[in-house]
C-alpha cells in the first residue's frame, strides 16, 4: 500500500504525461512495471523467514493432529472394524494430500516423528528419502560423528558435516534412498572419489573417500542398490566412508536417518527375517 502511495506522489510531481516519449515508459509499460514490483514484494514477504517458520509450525501442528487421530483410531474398541478402517483410510488420504509439501518444508529429521504412524501404513515412502545405513549390517563402526571435532590431519578444531563409517577396503556402499546420480568426481584434498545423489523432498546424499564407483551420472538408482566400494582416497587417514545428508541445500546430521526405516519396518514385520535382513 505504501508503494502505491509513493508511486502516485512521484507520478504527480514528475507529471509523466508531459515528459518526452523517448524518456518515459508508456502507460502499459508502467502498469507492467507496477505489477512486477508488486509481485516481487509479495514473493519476498511470503518467503521471509518469519512467514516460512510460521508455515512450518502450522504444518507440524496439523501433522501432529493427524498422528494423534491415527493412534486413537488404532486403539478404538467402541466402533466396528469396518467403521474404524474407513476412518483410518480417510485420515491417511488427508495426510497424503499434505505429505509432499510437509516433507519438502521440514529442515531435518526432528520433524519425522509427526509421521511415524502414517509411515507404518505407507512404508514405501521410506525408500524415497534417506532412511537407511549406507553400509551393510554389521560391516562398519562409526569413527567420527557429525559436529565439531579435532581434524585428524590438520589437528585443528573444525566442523565435521557428515559421519565417518570405518570398514575394510572394498566394502560395498549402498544408496540410502532411491534417486538420481547428480555428480561423480575426484577431490584429492577433499572427498577423494565421491558420489552425490539427488532424492525427493529436497534431500541429497554424498558418499566420499570411495575406492571405486559403480554407477554413472544421471543414472536412476534404487534404495539399497550398490553404488561403489569403500576406500581411502582424498584427504583421509584410513579406510572409511564419509557420508553426508543435505536437506534443502543445508548439511544436517545423518545419524537420525540410520535407524528410521528399520524402526518403522520392525513394527510392521516383527519376526520377519527377510525384512530385517533388507533393513
Amino acid at each position: 500500500m505504501i508503494f502505491f502511495v509513493l508511486f502516485s506522489r512521484w507520478n504527480k510531481k514528475v507529471d509523466c504525461n508531459k515528459l518526452k516519449t523517448s524518456m518515459i515508459f508508456g502507460r502499459k509499460k508502467v502498469c507492467y512495471f507496477v505489477v512486477l514490483v508488486t509481485m516481487g514484494l509479495f514473493y519476498i514477504i511470503q518467503n521471509s523467514p518469519g512467514k516460512s517458520a510460521q508455515r512450518l509450525e502450522d504444518a507440524v501442528k496439523t501433522m501432529d493432529l493427524y498422528e494423534e487421530r491415527l493412534n486413537m483410531n488404532l486403539n478404538d474398541t467402541m466402533t466396528t472394524g469396518l467403521e474404524v478402517a474407513r476412518e483410518r483410510e480417510r485420515l491417511l488420504m488427508a495426510i497424503e494430500e499434505r505429505i509432499i509439501g510437509f516433507l519438502y518444508r521440514i529442515p531435518d529429521y526432528s520433524y519425522i516423528g509427526s509421521l511415524e504412524t502414517y509411515l507404518k501404513y505407507r512404508p514405501n515412502l521410506l525408500a524415497q528419502f534417506p532412511a537407511a545405513v549406507p553400509l551393510g549390517k554389521g560391516d562398519y563402526s562409526i569413527s567420527s560423528n557429525y559436529g565439531t571435532r579435532i581434524h585428524p590431519i590438520s589437528e585443528k578444531e573444525k566442523k565435521h558435516y557428515g559421519i565417518d563409517l570405518a570398514a575394510p577396503s572394498g566394502t560395498k556402499v549402498h544408496a540410502t534412498a532411491s534417486g538420481t546420480i547428480k555428480e561423480l568426481g575426484y577431490s584429492p584434498k577433499g572427498y577423494g572419489i565421491y558420489i552425490v545423489m539427488r532424492h525427493r523432498f529436497g534431500f541429497e546424499t554424498i558418499y566420499g573417500h570411495l575406492e571405486k564407483v559403480l554407477v554413472h551420472k544421471g543414472e536412476t538408482i534404487a534404495q539399497h542398490q550398490i553404488i561403489g566400494t569403500l576406500g581411502n582416497t582424498g584427504n583421509s587417514t584410513g579406510y572409511h566412508l564419509h557420508y553426508e545428508i543435505l536437506k534443502n541445500k543445508e548439511k544436517i546430521d545423518p545419524r537420525p536417518s540410520f535407524d528410521l526405516k528399520k524402526k518403522i519396518y520392525a513394527r510392521l514385520f516383527k519376526g520377519n527375517p527377510e525384512m530385517e535382513e533388507e533393513n
